[in-house]
């Protein structure tokens, strides 16, 4: 959403959540990073005022959501857990702290049978990615590393033991995997792909770790303003949202719906099915389309945010800015 670049763009974002959320009265509103430009807000008032701004439309509507942070939220007054501190204390907010490791904000949202409020049937990972370096790598994106990827196996360890194998896992995160890389050079997808893949040069081996552990059949994440694609790697689904903001590059706006299914067989016993779909600024619905072979270029590296990268960006940013011009002359 990227608040704090200009009044108007912001009051613009505010209406479209309102929008989006009576459009699909979702139990729960995810935020995958980059809820704020930090590095803006510092400039126009600090942090916290963003922050009320954006969480204005869920605490309206009493919804229930779950903020995990992207590469620009912390980058103003407050550091990443600052943001935990202040977040917490919002009512409608599911995180209740940092959980697991130090120095880290990963935290983990239950979600219970709707028959029986002690049946776990979902459970939703919330990960960090950080914001630049990775592994000591200067110019990456961030990425998990080791203390975050050991905080996942014991986590998903302990739900085992605690709650057995038939539990649907899925998963946000900010930046992108290098394998949402790979999936898009070797395999079919589906949707929009509009913008370098911003993932970090360094594959520090979560995707193992998921595959390893069988547990997360999807994984969501944000970064790229233009991409909106998906497909499958490995059995695990890798998708990106869609950009819910005006004030950064990327003018197809609106939200990804997630639905989850409950489902009984005649034992009693419960499955968890999944279906998502994309949900436009002016209400239109936009289904996965039939898998595909990609139609761009491969991608031969990660985007990055060194001085090589900054070009695109600041070119999309006036272009962005031009477009925006002559659309506020028309409203």
């Amino acid at each position: 959403m990227h608040y704090a670049g200009n009044d108007t763009y912001d009051l613009w974002t505010q209406e479209l959540q309102r929008n989006l959320i009576k459009m699909v009265k979702p139990d729960l509103v995810v935020v995958s990073g980059d809820a704020v430009s930090g590095y803006l807000a510092q400039r126009r008032g600090g942090y916290e005022k963003f922050w009320r701004k954006f969480t204005g439309p869920m605490m309206e509507a009493q919804v229930p959501y779950a903020y995990i942070l992207g590469n620009h939220d912390a980058e103003g007054d407050l550091d990443s857990f600052a943001i935990v501190d202040l977040d917490s204390s919002n009512p409608f907010s599911v995180r209740k702290g940092c959980e697991g490791i130090p120095h880290t904000t990963n935290f983990i949202q239950p979600v219970y049978s709707s028959r029986n409020e002690d049946e776990l049937a979902a459970n939703i990972w919330m990960f960090d990615t950080g914001s630049t370096v990775c592994e000591g790598f200067e110019y990456s994106w961030g990425c998990l590393e080791k203390d975050k990827i050991e905080w996942y196996d014991q986590e998903s360890k302990r739900i085992k033991e605690e709650h057995g194998n038939n539990i649907h896992h899925l998963a946000f995160l900010h930046i992108p995997i290098p394998e949402f890389r790979t999936m898009y050079n070797n395999h079919e997808i589906y949707g929009v792909e509009d913008d370098d893949i911003g993932c970090p040069f360094v594959n520090t081996g979560f995707f193992d770790h998921v595959r390893a552990n069988g547990d997360i059949s999807a994984m969501f994440v944000g970064h790229d303003h233009t991409n909106e694609f998906g497909g499958w790697y490995e059995g695990v689904e890798l998708v990106y949202g869609r950009k819910s903001g005006f004030n950064a590059y990327g003018d197809i706006l609106g939200a990804r719906v997630i639905m989850l299914k409950e489902n009984y067989n005649e034992n009693g016993d419960l499955n968890v099915t999944r279906s998502h779909f994309i949900m436009g600024d002016d209400g239109s619905v936009v289904l996965p389309e039939p898998l595909k072979p990609r139609q761009g270029a491969r991608k031969l590296y990660c985007g990055f945010p060194g001085a090589v990268y900054a070009w695109k960006v600041i070119v999309k940013k006036v272009f962005w800015e031009i477009g925006h011009f002559f659309k506020s002359l028309v409203n």
